[in-house]
């Protein structure tokens, strides 16, 4: 029995030694950056609502850092001296609730991301400027940015992103006339429009506006009611018979089609 008792003590002094931390901003370190640097992987971080005037660094850690009050009241701001936000070394780290704002550098005035696949949520990213994404910029990595909204930034390419060698996964985000950018020089431009807005699908990344804009940026409208969550799913438009193979079938079902829509 006490063999017993000892074994279950050590299972519950080993599980807390190993458990994650949880760091407040002010109330237990004085900015986010000193939070960053002594955090582990897994552990927490939570900020308090302000303006918190910084240029934060991670750099292989994946941790959690959300605010308590979401990102209209919780501002991170360079102030014009580089970028805001640096993800570096592989990290996935999730950004959760913060306005980005301020950044000013070659690369990614308000996102910097190399080798790294972090994830931004429910973030606003704007006036941030750059030569290359202004809002983000990605050079081999698979970030992901959920329910975020570019807007005010400004670059030479790609005002909202700009991607090297990545595979950014928008889902459900804006981009009130930012610009999405890939290496080969293609752009998107999404134009804030006052029209309903539902899922519109370019290339591999999906974001909500209306249908005129994602028309426009050459992508393929869902419809108004739709939503990123499953409406851009890998499908083939060319394939008109729906039999996994674009052929000349295909071509001969469209020709017999040509005239007025019904």
């Amino acid at each position: 029995m006490l063999r017993a008792i000892k074994y279950i003590l050590g299972i519950l002094f080993y599980s807390a030694a190993i458990a994650n931390d949880t760091w407040h901003v002010p109330r237990e370190c004085e900015t986010i950056q000193e939070a960053i640097d002594i955090a582990e992987n897994g552990d927490e971080i939570i900020i308090s609502s302000g303006v918190w005037k910084e240029q934060l660094v991670i750099d292989g850690k994946s941790i959690y850092i959300h605010s308590e009050a979401g990102a209209e009241e919780t501002v991170i701001h360079a102030g014009g001296m580089g970028v805001v936000v640096r993800c570096t070394g592989g990290t996935l780290t999730i950004f959760e609730g913060f306005t980005i704002r301020g950044g000013k550098a070659i690369q990614g005035g308000g996102v910097c991301i190399e080798n790294s696949s972090p994830t931004f949520r429910l973030c606003l990213i704007d006036f941030n400027s750059a030569e290359e994404g202004g809002g983000a910029y990605v050079l081999r990595g698979a970030p992901v940015f959920e329910q975020c909204c570019f807007s005010f930034n400004l670059a030479e390419k790609g005002d909202g992103i700009w991607a090297k060698h990545a595979r950014p996964e928008l889902t459900a985000c804006i981009f009130a006339g930012d610009s999405i950018g890939w290496e080969s020089g293609e752009m998107v431009t999404i134009r804030d429009t006052n029209s309903p807005a539902g899922a519109c699908c370019i290339r591999d990344v999906c974001v909500q506006t209306a249908s005129v804009a994602c028309w426009e940026a050459g992508g393929l409208y869902r419809g108004e009611a739709t939503t990123c969550v499953e409406a851009c799913a890998p499908v083939c438009d060319e394939d008109v018979t729906g039999d996994g193979v674009v052929n000349s079938t295909d071509v001969l079902r469209v020709i017999s089609s040509f005239g007025f829509c019904p």
